[in-house]
């Protein structure tokens, strides 16, 4: 009885503690503070997703350099723990929700803020419909054999938005529940697909491992160039991304001065590693690369080869669940960003987008905004890449917004530090996010529709042409008159 005394007194305490850290920067704690170590990292490996990734964009960069697609996987890695570093960095010196908003207002001002925070809301906005959209398509191809699938998907991805925002509404600690376990059932998944696969190609005697080596592009017949090697790295781009949900969190998470930087450095590492070796164990199990790439879906097709059509039932499942988990952090990532904005008054309606559930402690205005948007985005459109090409292109500019921003955090933090390799490291991070922004814009990959060139620049800036009008219209006059902005912050 006493150590169950002694457990909730040190509880207590630290709730006291965390509350106290939130009120150094002029914010009393409204959210509900209930997630440990292993649901921050929940909420970020599932938001990276590494089965959803590969999965959905395994074809496109297999297509544009073959099995070298591993190495095109590798410097993504690279070059997104070089990021990972800087805000892990950042979220120890600012641990609050809105993360690279608060990070860039704070060392910059709130100008610059606002257009970094749009970018990241951009990101996820355009992010979080389209893996909704993604499940209903996967579940009415599973469930719904003939062509009427197609009629039932935008109402079915309703349906998963509504639910998810129903789980978001009864607050974070139901919604760390359902991702814990999603995020369990894809780690074990994910590490027996991969031991299978590889165990497979030990056990058929296989081709050479110099085959992981090899550059020919499976449509051309060719060996690929550094244009083709270019566009390759848009399937890790897209998919290594969201391990900065942890510090969107940031308030909800016990502790988050110590457990989100770790959680940002494990999330993104363990996601390269794992999708490494499923990568391997995918194109090591290829026996006629130009005639599978003929495929929809080489992953479909290469489990289908290799595990035949007893378990890939099981496989499916699993691709589902670990989609709904990317879901269901997604919203968690949207809703925590837009309540950051507006409880600083950085967006239209912010008094209503600011309000938090008394009993819940869930931001329930931000919640309601992004099922109504994403419900008018996935039945608005008919063509969904329209806005999801957004996404990508947004997020990665978001990241050197952030890693400008940086520069100006001066010293060591308290806890993890960049130390004296802080300059050189912010340096290599801006110049990679600005390359994978060149790759994602620049190119026309043709991930898009065929008859819209260049479509995720041209949506890109119809959306940050969004964001320049209100803040025109609104949130400058706002800021210039002291209605907008954080309160005063202690020196980062």
């Amino acid at each position: 009885m006493n150590a169950f005394r002694d457990e909730n007194a040190n509880q207590d305490a630290q709730a006291a503690a965390d509350a106290a850290e939130l009120a150094r920067f002029g914010y009393a704690q409204q959210l509900r503070r209930t997630m440990g170590a292993f649901s921050s990292f929940a909420i970020a490996f599932s938001l990276i997703s590494i089965i959803t990734g590969i999965f959905a964009n395994f074809t496109f960069g297999f297509r544009q350099v073959g099995p070298a697609v591993i190495w095109s996987w590798s410097v993504v890695a690279l070059g997104q723990l070089l990021v990972a570093l800087v805000l892990a960095d950042l979220s120890t010196r600012i641990p609050l929700s809105g993360y690279g908003y608060q990070w860039s207002t704070r060392l910059v001002n709130p100008h610059f803020g606002y257009f970094v925070g749009w970018l990241l809301l951009m990101q996820f906005l355009t992010g979080f419909p389209g893996v909704c959209h993604a499940l209903a398509t996967a579940l009415c191809s599973w469930a719904i054999a003939d062509e009427s699938a197609a009629l039932w998907v935008p109402w079915v991805a309703v349906a998963v938005v509504s639910v998810i925002a129903l789980v978001h509404l009864f607050g974070i600690k139901l919604v760390a529940i359902v991702n814990d376990l999603g995020v369990i059932a894809e780690l074990i998944a994910g590490l027996v697909l991969t031991a299978g696969l590889l165990g497979l190609y030990l056990w058929r005697g296989g081709p050479d491992l110099s085959f992981l080596l090899d550059r020919t592009s499976p449509i051309s017949g060719a060996p690929a160039g550094v244009s083709a090697f270019a566009l390759s790295l848009l399937m890790g781009a897209w998919c290594l991304t969201g391990f900065e949900a942890a510090a969107d969190l940031a308030e909800e998470t016990h502790r988050p001065r110590h457990v989100i930087p770790r959680v940002i450095l494990t999330a993104e590492i363990s996601s390269a590693v794992c999708g490494f070796f499923l990568l391997a164990g995918l194109i090591l199990g290829i026996e006629d690369a130009a005639a599978t790439s003929q495929q929809e879906n080489m992953v479909t097709a290469i489990l289908g080869q290799r595990l035949g059509n007893t378990w890939m039932p099981l496989v499916m499942l699993v691709v589902l669940v670990s989609i709904l988990a990317c879901g269901v952090a997604s919203m968690a990532a949207t809703t925590r960003l837009v309540f950051s904005l507006a409880r600083d008054n950085m967006l239209p309606f912010s008094g209503v987008l600011k309000s938090v559930h008394q009993r819940l402690g869930t931001p329930a205005g931000a919640i309601v905004l992004v099922w109504a948007v994403s419900n008018a985005v996935i039945l608005g459109f008919g063509r969904l890449e329209i806005i999801t090409s957004i996404s990508a292109a947004a997020g990665f500019l978001g990241y050197a917004g952030i890693v400008w921003a940086s520069f100006r955090a001066r010293g060591h933090a308290e806890g993890f530090s960049l130390g004296k390799l802080q300059t050189p490291l912010r340096l290599a991070a801006l110049i990679w996010t600005l390359t994978v922004v060149a790759a994602l814009t620049i190119p026309d990959s043709g991930a898009g529709s065929e008859s819209i060139a260049h479509l995720p620049a041209k949506s890109t800036l119809a959306a940050c042409a969004m964001g320049g009008v209100i803040y025109a219209a609104i949130v400058r006059r706002r800021i210039a008159r002291g209605e907008a902005g954080p309160p005063p912050h202690p020196s980062s």
